[in-house]
């Protein structure tokens, strides 16, 4: 009886990419063009803003979603973002606490 060795990939498992965009960042910069477009139509249909003004204003939510998926999650660890803005908050974010039950003889 002989064994063979299957190899699994495990180690391959992604989200996949659309347009080179990993996994759930296509569908924040989606909602974010819908976003954008929602509020540019609601503006210029009000008749008291400039096509300019509302396509600016309107613009800004797509950018705002655009630079957080490219400055924060595309291409970066998981859940990068969030431990960053839990280091700007409290410091403490890619560190253990000090006062953690787990380590009973660290000096507080």
């Amino acid at each position: 009886m002989s064994k063979s060795i299957v190899e699994t990939h495990a180690g391959d498992d992604s989200d996949g990419r659309i347009w080179g965009i990993e996994g759930i960042n296509i569908l924040l910069i989606l909602a974010g063009l819908i976003l954008g477009a929602g509020l540019s139509l609601l503006l210029f249909r009000q008749q008291a803003h400039s096509p300019l003004f509302s396509f600016g204003v309107g613009s800004l939510p797509f950018v705002l979603i655009v630079a957080y998926v490219f400055g924060l999650r595309q291409g970066k660890p998981k859940r990068y973002d969030t431990d960053l803005l839990e280091t700007w908050i409290s410091g403490s974010a890619w560190l253990p606490s000090l006062r953690s039950p787990r380590y009973p003889l660290y000096p507080p």
